[in-house]
Formats: structure tokens, C-alpha cells, sequence
């Protein structure tokens, strides 16, 4: 079998296209000696926040911390419950057990595999407070469903964007559909820091000044000491975390920033590829509904029998991932929950099929080929 290796994700060759510049940005901060609470930061944000379309972006050291602050700016707290769904990283139900309130899980659409909002309206109960859905592998959720929703009900939104940076549903960022909207920038993210990172997004500026209180240990900004005023008393307005993105961190991501798109579109043009190559042949492929725009964090197929065809890719060089499997309510830490096999039939049946394979922006036309041949061969349909 020809071997040729094609990494899942590839960090290394964004940092080596843009290598002197990142270079450059991490001196820069260690020739002025200002690691947290600098200019960096709020350079960032303010054109992260352009970027997205937002008006307020507000960075943390993660995109869990991002979830996490995003609910506790929104007052969700002790006795709470927030709806969301059992095939996504933990960080998403996580998040909602950190500040205390309850999560309930409900199923999620087969095509896209985001929540069902045909789900959600029979979930809600008088101590439903917020929706939280996830934008899975890059695909938007229903969020225009899921926002009226919310309307009738009198709940919030947070949209756990973790994977969809760049998604857009009738011409409108994700983001845009909800109170705050949480991304993340690790390394293999489509915005990625070269250690963790996170951002939350919200068009209300008196939640955005919660979300920095929070981040920041609950003082304002710029009554930090790097700006000169170290004699003057503390003023701390709530019990807040140390939970913001470091000054390295946000200046590499303004490097990586004005590429984040084009790299996206990157990402799609390989996903298209893979589309054409693989239709009819028995692999189920990703959708992307009409009017909504995948931006492809992962390329995510299902295949009957996943452990040859993961095997078959392996041994001809091409790394594969199984993501978020077993889902969340048959991990040993949510036994306690009392779900049981069966409690969430589509999220079970595609965990059993999935696989994701590399889609990339820095894939070259030599790789993606050989990633369609491994899986027609693998498929029976060589």
C-alpha cells in the first residue's frame, strides 16, 4: 500500500508560512517585558471582534473558560438548568457544572448532528434558563429555530462556536444569534494560539464589561499594574478568575488573524474536493444545508465499518480522529446522570460511524488525493 503522510491537523506549517512574523510578535513582547495586562490584549480583541462582526470580543486562556465566563456574566448559576447535547466535547456540559447550574442533554439532528430544535421546547421546564448549542465540526446549528425558542420562552443563548469560526447562516456570523458566543484558539483551531486560548463575543457592552471583571479577577482592566497605578488600592467589583489570554498568545493570534478566512475557504475547497471524489461511493458525507456556510474545523464522514477503514488510513500514512466518542452521557464522570444506551439514538448511531479526516488548509492537491483513493480502497470501490 503507498504511504504518504497526512497529518489530521497541521499547526507547524501555518507557524512556518508566517514564521517571521510570529517571530517578530513574540520578541516584541519579550523585549518589552509585559506579559499580562499590556496592549496585546485589547488589540486583539478589538479586531477579533471586527473580524466576527461583533461588538464586543472579550479573550480568556481558553475556550472552556470562555463558556464558563459566558454563563456567569449571564447570572446562570446554582439551581439553573441549560439545555444542550451529549456529543460534544466536555467542555460544553462542563462549563454549566462550573457555575453550578444543571445540564440537560437533548438529541440532535441526523444530518448536521447539532441539536434538534424539534427536541428543545420539551425539555424546557421553570428552571430552564438558557439554550447552549454547538456549532458541530464548523456546520451552524438551527439557530434562527433555536432562537425563537428562546424568544417565546424568555431564555439566553450561548453559542458554544468552538469549531465554527468563519460558519455564517443566511449571510449572518454565527454569534450573532445569541446573548454570547464562545470560540477557541488552540493550536488546531481555525484561529489557533501556540499554547490555549479562547474568546467570547457579544453585541451588550454591559456583558462584556462582566466578562473582562470575570476573566480578570474581577478588577477593572485598567486599573491593572503594568499601566503605571500599582500604588492605587485595589478595586474589586465581583469574585472573579484568572482566566485571560496572555499577552504572547494575543499577539501571535494577531498575526494568524487577517489569514483566518482565507484559510477557511482553504478548508472548503478541500471539502468540495472530497465531496466530488466520495459521492456514490457508500460513504456518507458531511452536509451543509442551504443557506448555512460550513467552515470545516473537521471533516467528518460515517462509514459502516470504522475500525478497517481507520485502519487501512493509518497504515497508508493518513491520521485520523473519532471525535467526542463514546458521547458524553456513557462517560464514566456523567454515570451519576442516569442516562443509559439508548437515551440519545442519533447521537449513538453516528458516534458507532464517525471518523474525521484531515481537511486542512495547508493539505496539498498530493495529499488530499491520496486520502479519496485510501478511502475508495478501503470502502471496496477502488
Amino acid at each position: 500500500m503507498h504511504q504518504l503522510p497526512v497529518p489530521l491537523q497541521n499547526p507547524v506549517s501555518e507557524y512556518r508560512l508566517l514564521q517571521t512574523d510570529i517571530e517578530a510578535a513574540v520578541h516584541r513582547c519579550l523585549e518589552a517585558g509585559v506579559f499580562e495586562w499590556g496592549p496585546e490584549v485589547p488589540a486583539f480583541e478589538t479586531e477579533f471582534a471586527e473580524l466576527v462582526g461583533a461588538r464586543h470580543a472579550v479573550s480568556t486562556n481558553s475556550g472552556l473558560a470562555a463558556l464558563k465566563l459566558a454563563l456567569r456574566a449571564l447570572g446562570i448559576g446554582s439551581g439553573d438548568e441549560v439545555i444542550t447535547v451529549p456529543n460534544s466535547d466536555i467542555a460544553t456540559t462542563s462549563a454549566i457544572h462550573a457555575v453550578g447550574a444543571h445540564s440537560v442533554w437533548v438529541d440532535v439532528e441526523p444530518d448536521t448532528l447539532n441539536m434538534d430544535p424539534n427536541l428543545v421546547e420539551a425539555a424546557i421546564t421553570a428552571r430552564t434558563r438558557a439554550i447552549l448549542p454547538v456549532h458541530l465540526y464548523g456546520h451552524p446549528a438551527a439557530m434562527p429555530a433555536l432562537s425563537e425558542i428562546a424568544r417565546r420562552h424568555n431564555l439566553l443563548i450561548v453559542e458554544d462556536a468552538c469549531l465554527a469560526l468563519g460558519a455564517f447562516i443566511e449571510g449572518r456570523h454565527i454569534g450573532s444569534w445569541s446573548d454570547i458566543a464562545c470560540y477557541s484558539h488552540a493550536p488546531s483551531k481555525h484561529l489557533g494560539a501556540i499554547g490555549t486560548g479562547g474568546t467570547a463575543t457579544t453585541n451588550d457592552a454591559g456583558l462584556a464589561e462582566r466578562l473582562q471583571l470575570y476573566a480578570g479577577y474581577g478588577q477593572p482592566r485598567e486599573r491593572s499594574y503594568t499601566q503605571g497605578i500599582m500604588g492605587l488600592p485595589q478595586r474589586l467589583l465581583v469574585e472573579g478568575y484568572n482566566e485571560r489570554l496572555d499577552e504572547i498568545q494575543a499577539a501571535v493570534l494577531r498575526v494568524k488573524l487577517p489569514y483566518a478566512f482565507r484559510w477557511i475557504e482553504a478548508r472548503r475547497a478541500n471539502a468540495q474536493v472530497y465531496g466530488r471524489a466520495l459521492r456514490g461511493s457508500g460513504i456518507d458525507l458531511p452536509v451543509e444545508r442551504q443557506g448555512y456556510r460550513h467552515s470545516y474545523r473537521n471533516y467528518v464522514i460515517q462509514v459502516a465499518d470504522r475500525e478497517q477503514v481507520q485502519r487501512r488510513l493509518t497504515e497508508a500514512g493518513v491520521a485520523t480522529a473519532i471525535l467526542y466518542v463514546p458521547p458524553l452521557h456513557l462517560q464514566p464522570t456523567y454515570r451519576r446522570l442516569g442516562y443509559k444506551a439508548g437515551s440519545f439514538p442519533v447521537t449513538e448511531a453516528a458516534a458507532d460511524r464517525l471518523l474525521s479526516i484531515p481537511v486542512g488548509p495547508t493539505l496539498t492537491p498530493a495529499q488530499r488525493d491520496h486520502v479519496v483513493a485510501t478511502l475508495l480502497e478501503a470502502c471496496g470501490d477502488p
